[in-house]
């Protein structure tokens, strides 16, 4: 027990704060010791407004997962998602330099550099360098060029970017709040982390969180990111839609959506009625269950037609077998995986976590797909850190021991 290690995943998102504190043992293992959650305040489009509102609010839900957990917390990942999140496709070629045209791990990482080498405009940074293959003398397709033979190796991959001020605010509040930033994780690849198997991102798939402010999206294609980014449209506009045109506080517009809502207006029946509950003694009010459904498609069918178009600008193409897989809040809409099937002409389907050990069988659901993926990613990031490290250790004491590090470049760089 000496050796595990504690980890602390926050997803500020904008309806709600959510953290998890696991522990991590020496083989990569996560137990889940506590998760707590928060109403967000100071966050509007999962851009951090008030700062002050927002320390407090992860403060608050750090403590009592501290208090449930009984672990003290030093430092948390945290996730940044929205539209300003940014996959930019770039290139990096290297020549082998050694004797025998072998390639090794620093060929790897050369070649990484090199793609990484580009100019960055200054209010971005990049949060990720995902491999999506290699070439070896011009062969593509390559998912582990270590240990073969050749003259010049290519990395494709996906930079994923994202803003500057955004990140440093986010941590400024984690800082003031007396914590550490372990490492910083856009929810796209945090969200795949938890739901996307190996199977699915080979097949090509496209992962979308309706969340309460934004909406992201991560593709697959060949096992590899096409794809990363979002809009500034989620579940809190179809609320506004219905608080403005049923002339009702967001409250109670809030829990009409989510008891009688459907964004599939062809799978409402047209005799179904549902009770709008009034202010103050006023009595309660039917209307067609229908009516509150024209209400909500077409907002939602805005959110997915925008995603569309943006793997379109992008040039996003491929074969997606393992069609569109929706988390998040706003994945529980009914009829949200019917819209989502319709839009995109692939089948649908609501994504769920991985039940890690631990983990209540409550919080299996597509609300908490980010902060429990922000601590799987972290952890698969350091079990193959490690792994590699102990493979180099043994290449100095077996110079002809294989370098190869199985699922290596699966990871982030």
């Amino acid at each position: 027990m000496s050796l595990d290690r504690v980890m602390v995943g926050l997803d500020i998102g904008s309806s709600w704060v959510r953290a998890v504190i696991c522990t991590i043992d020496s083989d990569g293992n996560l137990m889940v010791d506590s998760v707590c959650e928060r109403p967000s305040e100071g966050i509007r489009q999962g851009v951090i407004v008030n700062i002050e509102q927002t320390i407090k609010t992860i403060t608050s839900v750090i403590s009592e997962a501290e208090l449930q957990a009984g672990a003290d917390v030093s430092s948390v990942i945290i996730g940044v998602g929205g539209n300003h999140i940014e996959g930019v496709p770039s290139q990096g070629v290297v020549g082998i330099n050694a004797k025998d045209q072998e390639i090794n791990r620093e060929d790897i990482f050369r070649s990484l550099e090199v793609a990484r080498a580009f100019e960055l405009p200054l209010d971005r940074e990049i949060l990720h360098t995902l491999v999506q293959e290699f070439k070896v003398d011009g062969r593509g397709g390559i998912k582990d060029p270590i240990d073969m033979l050749g003259h010049r190796l290519e990395s494709k991959v996906l930079i994923v970017t994202a803003s500057s001020s955004i990140c440093q605010n986010a941590r400024k509040c984690i800082q003031r709040a007396n914590f550490q930033v372990q490492r910083l994780i856009s929810q796209q690849i945090a969200d795949a982390e938890s739901v996307l198997s190996l199977e699915e991102k080979e097949m090509g798939t496209i992962l979308i969180n309706i969340g309460g402010g934004t909406t992201n999206m991560v593709a697959y294609t060949s096992g590899a990111p096409v794809y990363t980014g979002g809009i500034l449209l989620g579940g809190s506009h179809v609320t506004n839609d219905i608080a403005y045109l049923l002339n009702k506080p967001k409250i109670i517009a809030e829990e009409v959506k989510q008891q009688y809502g459907n964004c599939h207006i062809p799978s409402v029946d047209p005799h179904e009625m549902i009770i709008i509950p009034q202010v103050g003694n006023l009595p309660s009010i039917k209307m067609p269950k229908k009516e509150l459904s024209k209400i909500i498609e077409p907002r939602m069918a805005e959110i997915f037609s925008l995603l569309q178009v943006e793997l379109e600008k992008k040039g996003v193409r491929g074969s997606f077998g393992g069609g569109v897989v929706l988390v998040g809040g706003g994945a529980l809409l009914s009829g949200a995986t019917e819209l989502a099937s319709e839009i995109f002409r692939l089948p649908s389907r609501i994504g769920f976590p991985e039940a890690l050990h631990g983990l209540d069988r409550s919080y299996i659901n597509p609300k908490y797909t980010t902060v429990l993926g922000q601590v799987m990613s972290e952890a698969k990031r350091i079990k193959d850190t490690s792994s590699s490290a102990n493979n180099a250790k043994r290449d100095k004491h077996a110079p002809t021991f294989s370098k190869k590090v199985k699922g290596f470049f699966r990871t982030i760089f």
